[in-house]
């Protein structure tokens, strides 16, 4: 008995921004270098990345995910797992996390609206369980050019609960290379200085 594979298509992304930004907070004091790896197969993925995150006793954060892709009538869809670690750690720490995030988008004409939530038991650091909904859309208004804004809720454990909000302009200058410039913020800049809003610009190189 033979089975007819998909076949597997490698990926590499290479994303630099002016800070590095992740479930609405910042994750660095200057620009962030995220380098990701994937292999697609049909539906499934094997993903691996790389980060610089800015933080007294580590240096980066590096992960591992596994999950699916698919569309349902004209509905995208996507379920992945993850494990996340700490690199360059110096210090008592709670270094690893696993992590589950599903998602949902649908074009209707130049709209694309999209919602997704991330879960994790026991986040990285000092948080315990998290879970972070964020919902949002985009509007293609030129061939290249897209206009996008989303707001996200976090609820978590050893930690503030916040709410988080973003918008933006994206450019597709080449098929493999894209550019951003975006807005992000929280509803409690009092907190402190990641939950503060600031102008980021972020370019993206795929191939």
């Amino acid at each position: 008995m033979y089975f007819d594979l998909p076949p597997v298509d490698p990926s590499i992304e290479i994303h630099l921004a002016t800070r590095g930004y992740s479930k609405g907070l910042a994750q660095t004091e200057g620009p962030q270098l995220l380098v990701r790896g994937e292999l697609v197969s049909g539906p499934l993925f094997l993903g691996a990345y790389w980060k610089n995150v800015s933080a007294p006793v580590i240096d980066g954060e590096a992960g591992i995910l596994v999950g699916a892709r698919t569309s349902v009538s004209g509905l995208d869809l996507q379920a992945s797992g993850a494990f996340k670690h700490y690199t360059g750690m110096d210090g008592p720490i709670d270094d690893e996390a696993v992590e589950f995030a599903v998602a949902a988008s649908r074009r209707i004409g130049s709209l694309t609206p999209r919602v997704s939530v991330t879960y994790s038991p026991d986040e990285l650091g000092s948080t315990g369980k998290s879970l972070y909904f964020e919902a949002g859309a985009s509007l293609e208004v030129t061939r290249w050019g897209t206009l996008s804004a989303h707001a996200g809720r976090r609820e978590r454990r050893g930690g503030s609960d916040y709410t988080s909000f973003n918008f933006g302009f994206g450019q597709q200058l080449t098929p493999n290379l894209s550019t951003e410039i975006r807005y992000y913020d929280t509803a409690e800049s009092a907190l402190g200085d990641i939950y503060r809003g600031r102008v980021v610009a972020a370019a993206r190189l795929r191939f």
